[in-house]
């Protein structure tokens, strides 16, 4: 114990400092020490909460995917000047979305970039401390039948739905293939009983009812319209995920699909 109180008596440091050159006017302050620790593990906690989130993400054939808006390449669009145009309005909203909490609509035809743009956003917002998570909604369902004949895939679909209800930046892909195509006179069928009461609940979740706003944001893809989405699910729920607002939706209208398969 002795030994221990002259290891850290000020007067022996100091004079050991002076003897090795030491300035103890420029060493960190205690407080500064303490702060840099509470700051790199409040750093650490982040990007476990990244990474699980990132971990319960479903993707389509299991394929990871990545984009970034230096990868959005217009000359490869068939409409340069709008292509130009849409990916400016991704990147503005990104930088709105890294201090606000608003929900963002990417609309079109299938094939013109409206995934890569909302993995774009997602890529800036992950970067900028949000957590994001990334689900395929036509996958969702391939999960939600396979649950009935795997446990484990139940087990893990309560665990999917969860991290849906609380991740930062929710990206819904190609939100409406899960509901098949269209019948003969143009009516969509509404979406499997057990997915439209997961949607629901997710759904509930993101928003904050007492103060009427946004509590986490959902980007959707969408190669269907507002009508359609609502034949296929309960009205409340596409109200809750689908942005009404103008300036936070990106419309492909004016796009034609690049994709060659």
């Amino acid at each position: 114990m002795k030994r221990a109180k002259e290891l850290f008596d000020l007067d022996k440091v100091q004079a050991i400092a002076v003897a090795k050159g030491i300035d103890m006017s420029k060493l960190p302050t205690k407080e500064q020490l303490d702060e840099a620790t509470l700051r790199q593990a409040k750093q650490v906690v982040k990007s476990n909460y990244q990474r699980y989130y990132r971990a319960m993400s479903v993707w389509s054939g299991n394929v990871h995917l990545q984009f970034k808006f230096k990868d959005w390449d217009v000359q490869k669009q068939s409409n340069i000047e709008v292509a130009r145009k849409l990916g400016n309005q991704a990147f503005v909203l990104t930088k709105q979305l890294k201090s606000a909490k608003f929900n963002v609509l990417l609309s079109g035809v299938y094939g013109v970039g409206k995934t890569s743009l909302a993995l774009a956003i997602a890529d800036q917002l992950r970067q900028s401390g949000q957590t994001v998570m990334f689900v395929s909604t036509a996958e969702l369902l391939r999960l939600v039948n396979d649950k009935y004949e795997a446990p484990d895939v139940r087990v893990k679909l309560i665990e999917i739905t969860q991290a849906m209800k609380s991740v930062d930046v929710l990206i819904l892909d190609d939100f409406g293939t899960e509901g098949g195509k269209a019948t003969e006179n143009g009516y969509y069928r509404p979406v499997h009983r057990d997915l439209q009461a997961m949607m629901y609940q997710v759904a509930n979740a993101r928003c904050d009812f007492e103060r009427n706003e946004v509590k986490h944001s959902t980007i959707v893809t969408t190669n269907n319209t507002r009508g359609q989405l609502e034949n296929m699910y309960d009205t409340k729920i596409v109200d809750r995920l689908l942005s009404k607002v103008k300036e936070h939706q990106l419309l492909f209208d004016e796009m034609k699909g690049v994709r060659s398969v």
